[in-house]
């Protein structure tokens, strides 16, 4: 009996749909795309499994001073005028938290301080420390980690603009330290439509 021999081009034909085969495996298995080297990510986006997230270690910065405030414009509160501290901001990747001190002024000149953090991983916010222009910041005794919704009702809504605009990107944080400053110290566009 003959041997059947095939043409060339059956053996490439072949190939591809092994590769199709492999590629569709991996678009259908759900377990490999939701999983990393420390858990698995449940339906609420949070991984369970491997390490628990821990919280770094937080230092209360000095209270700030003019010359390193940079304002920082929060288009939906144009009643009063934020400023972060470029001096107090803090990025520590251990635990994906931007920390930064802000200053929110009234109309009539008021200045109250408020030392925070953003949680980029799940777009949550925690106050650390509040004081009034001029006095040492007072630690906030008890604080736990609150969301950040597009919907803040009031004078918060500026860790939205924070959290979207300079300091989180794809739930990290977006860059190191002198990236964030210089962001904040050239901010795109807000109210331009073409801006994501």
């Amino acid at each position: 009996m003959k041997k059947r021999i095939m043409p060339q081009s059956y053996y490439g034909c072949k190939g591809l749909i092994k590769k199709f085969i492999m590629l569709a495996a991996l678009v259908l298995s759900p377990g490999i795309c939701l999983s990393d080297d420390e858990g698995v990510m449940n339906d609420d986006f949070a991984f369970t499994g491997g390490k628990a997230w821990q919280e770094a270690k937080v230092n209360i910065p000095p209270t700030p001073v003019s010359k390193n405030l940079q304002e920082l414009t929060v288009m939906k509160m144009p009643a009063y005028k934020f400023y972060v501290d470029l001096e107090s901001v803090k990025v520590d990747a251990g635990d994906n938290v931007a920390r930064y001190t802000i200053v929110i002024e009234t109309r009539s000149g008021l200045r109250n301080i408020f030392y925070e953090g953003i949680r980029c991983d799940t777009d949550e916010y925690k106050l650390y420390a509040f004081g009034l222009w001029g006095k040492p910041l007072s630690p906030v005794k008890s604080s736990h980690w609150q969301p950040i919704g597009t919907d803040t009702p009031g004078i918060g809504v500026y860790r939205y603009d924070l959290a979207t605009y300079f300091l989180c990107r794809q739930l990290r944080i977006n860059g190191k330290k002198q990236d964030i400053i210089q962001l904040l110290q050239y901010p795109p566009n807000l109210a331009d439509p073409e801006f994501e």
